[in-house]
């Protein structure tokens, strides 16, 4: 028996809880785990994070960081996204991600 299946409940990328999202592989062909992180966050962490910053995502590594609007402002020359969500590559990531030695 697999441990995959064709559905997947999504996860919220900043508390790795369940988000709501629903996640079905159209094929029917069991792709996913239990769980998916998706680019979606859950509600709480919509209203605890996303009313004043920005989530950056790299949806490769799954890393993400939030900043506040006023930090995204600074470093970032585009507008603020209208769902406070923006996709980053690895390079990005890794110079706004804190370094092991500075946590």
């Amino acid at each position: 028996m697999s441990d995959k299946s064709y559905v997947s409940m999504g996860l919220c990328p900043i508390c790795h809880k369940e988000n709501g999202t629903i996640l079905m592989d159209r094929r029917l062909k069991d792709t996913f785990e239990m769980h998916t992180l998706t680019a979606e966050p859950c509600d709480a962490c919509k209203k605890k994070y996303l009313t004043k910053g920005v989530m950056v995502l790299n949806p490769e590594t799954g890393d993400v960081v939030v900043l506040k609007l006023s930090a995204f402002k600074r470093i970032f020359t585009c507008p603020v996204p209208p769902k406070h969500i923006i996709f980053a590559h690895d390079d990005v990531m890794q110079r706004l991600m804190p370094k092991k030695d500075e946590k």
